[in-house]
């Protein structure tokens, strides 16, 4: 018995699904009318919605009504003036409603008035403009949605604000139909002010001190939307949190202006741990491998431990860092770390301990200031094994502006970095170094980029055969010189050996154009060198294949060194372009 339901339920409802598809609406043919006015005359008939069989008396009920909803969608165009004839027809068993429209003169706006009855001194610019600029001008075709879309923008723009109490006082739009003509007269009365009160935090294993800090001071401040959205954008920022909830509890009707700010916050897992395979020509095939804590502690700090393993470089390294007072834009880093590097210009072996003090600047600078210990044991060439203690404060100020796309078509990066090592601070040997990197991408076409790349620095130094090899400079490889072997370029011994250099100048210029969704093809010009007191340019030109996966970029490049006796050498690298 509960088959056979089954069966007859399916079989229903197949036939409904038969029925509904073979319904067949009438049809409104209009004449007179075109574009965007004769698809709001539709909009508004309900006739629309009938089928061929439906009866003729619901039909005329229907019509009755049919001139009533042309009116009121000519009227919303500014459409007063019109003449209608509607007539009935029969075709191919169907109903169809001709409609011919004379719409007539449409009515312009002849005076717009928009006055503040209380306008405050420091009014947001965003909100003067709209007062004194209206979209709404005279001469203007009378249009209803563009007065309505007036009104809600301004207001909107005036309670974003902070003033959740405004309101019009007047709102008119006076029609004269017989002079084609319309007035619109506002009156909006801003009234009190909104301030930001007290944060209420969801239960959270970070402490409300570290959170209000995270967040920001803004109790007492004038309320915005903008305020909030840098509240929001402060807390999710901060790497711990997976998603922020930001509800401001507006008192619109009583006494209160003050808006306390509930925040709902969801944690992100607490460690986490990540690891990659990977192969560059510079490094080979590469093994890496990341553990991080994200909040250690209630007071928000954290570490995280990274180790790497390729055939010319091994590093292990540690960091921990700690929130300032400014949590969201400061922070104290203390690391450590081993590293062992072998080149075909060097061997070193490094142990290093810094520590630095990060802070986000206005328009998005990064600057960090600290203190680098490192000991270093090395080997250059085939000179004598040697080593040196160095103690190297610094700044250094970085600034980055870029699209989040996997193929970037515009973008900047800026580094600079200033250090330096005295035997007064019981390092190991004297020297300053001023060191400038950038790189623009620029679009040359909807599918094409230029990208450009640079690279400056130089050293104050007493005896350069001092200097191990961390703070000298090299080039050639991957991402400096390419068609020369990683760090093979700099100045030469007695012997032939490539020792580095004291100073760096090297410059790039690539065109890239993409030829498929997630391919393009490249063409580039390297030049520059490494070296002491002799500047011997370096120069290298090739064709590259880029494919933007999903997790980055992949670049093989084939390169050809003017200035050297390889004919070609192949160039593969990852990672983003900035």
């Amino acid at each position: 018995m509960r088959r056979s339901l089954t069966r007859k339920c399916f079989q229903y409802a197949g036939l409904l699904c038969f029925v509904s598809a073979t319904v067949v609406h009438g049809e409104v043919v209009l004449t007179g009318v075109d574009g965007d006015l004769a698809d709001n005359i539709k909009a508004h008939l309900t006739i629309t919605a009938e089928d061929c069989k439906a009866p003729r008396w619901r039909l005329q009920q229907r019509r009755k009504s049919a001139d009533q909803q042309i009116g009121q969608a000519l009227n919303a165009y500014g459409y007063y003036s019109y003449e209608l004839k509607l007539s009935f027809s029969d075709v191919e068993n169907c109903w169809q409603l001709n409609v011919n429209v004379v719409p007539g003169e449409r009515v312009a706006l002849r005076d717009v008035q928009v006055q503040a009855v209380d306008r405050p001194v420091n009014l947001d610019l965003t909100i003067v403009d709209l007062l004194q600029n209206p979209p709404l001008m005279a001469g203007q075709p009378l249009k209803h949605s563009d007065y309505d879309n007036y009104k809600t923008a301004l207001l909107d723009s005036v309670r974003a604000q902070g003033y959740w109490r405004a309101k019009f006082q007047e709102a008119e739009l006076a029609i004269y139909p017989e002079q084609l003509s319309a007035d619109i007269k506002l009156g909006l009365e801003f009234g009190a002010r909104y301030y930001f009160g007290a944060y209420e935090f969801s239960a959270s294993p970070l402490d409300q001190d570290l959170l209000s800090r995270l967040a920001g001071r803004a109790e007492g401040e004038p309320y915005s939307a903008e305020a909030l959205q840098d509240i929001y954008g402060r807390l999710q920022g901060s790497d711990y949190f997976q998603q922020v909830l930001l509800n401001p509890r507006v008192d619109s009707t009583g006494q209160s202006v003050v808006v306390p700010i509930a925040v709902d916050l969801g944690m992100k897992s607490q460690t986490s741990f990540g690891a990659g395979i990977g192969y560059s020509t510079d490094q080979k095939m590469r093994v890496r491998a990341d553990y991080q804590n994200r909040y250690f502690n209630a007071k928000g700090h954290k570490w995280r431990v990274d180790t790497l393993y390729s055939q010319t470089l091994q590093e292990l390294g540690g960091t921990y860092t700690i929130p300032r007072q400014e949590a969201a834009r400061e922070w104290y880093e203390v690391s450590g770390g081993w590293v062992r590097e072998n080149t075909v210009s060097y061997e070193s072996q490094a142990t290093t301990t810094r520590i630095r003090a990060v802070e986000a600047l206005p328009q998005d600078w990064i600057l960090n200031t600290g203190v680098n210990v490192r000991y270093e044991s090395y080997v250059i060439g085939s000179e004598e094994p040697d080593e040196q203690w160095l103690v190297v404060p610094g700044v250094g100020v970085s600034w980055v502006n870029a699209n989040n796309e996997v193929r970037q078509t515009l973008g900047i990066r800026v580094e600079a970095e200033v250090t330096a090592s005295s035997q007064y601070w019981l390092s190991g040997t004297d020297f300053a170094q001023l060191r400038v990197r950038s790189k623009f991408i620029l679009p040359l076409s909807e599918k094409g980029r230029l990208l450009l790349r640079g690279e400056v620095a130089g050293t104050l130094k007493d005896d350069f055969s001092e200097l191990p090899p961390s703070v000298r400079f090299f080039t050639g490889g991957d991402n400096s010189i390419r068609g020369y072997q990683y760090n093979s370029l700099g100045t030469m011994n007695d012997e032939g050996e490539v020792i580095g250099g004291s100073h760096l100048a090297v410059a790039s210029l690539e065109y890239d154009y993409l030829f498929l969704p997630s391919w393009s093809a490249s063409v580039f010009y390297d030049a520059g060198d490494a070296f002491d007191t002799v500047f011997a340019v370096k120069r290298g030109v090739g064709v590259g294949l880029r494919w933007y996966s999903p997790v980055g970029p992949l670049r093989v490049d084939i390169a050809s060194p003017l200035d050297s006796e390889d004919n070609y050498r192949f160039h593969i690298s990852v990672g983003a372009d900035l």
